[in-house]
């Protein structure tokens, strides 16, 4: 699961300090989720769902 939550936000945020940045985690916690340390929140799911479906134009002014 890490490694293809990784993939979506890396196409989504383009890397894990600016996923981080954009939900207002720390790059730490980020790394921990990622690796399994921490559960995912279901939050992350959602938001990525949203904008993976968003053509980039529409998304809020912070992930673009």
């Amino acid at each position: 699961m890490g490694n293809d939550l990784r993939a979506r936000i890396k196409r989504v945020a383009g890397s894990q300090k600016r996923w981080a940045d954009a939900t207002g985690m720390s790059t730490e916690n980020v790394s921990r989720i990622l690796t399994g340390k921490y559960p995912v929140p279901e939050w992350w799911e959602a938001m990525l769902e949203l904008l993976e479906r968003l053509p980039p134009k529409d998304w809020p002014e912070r992930w673009r």
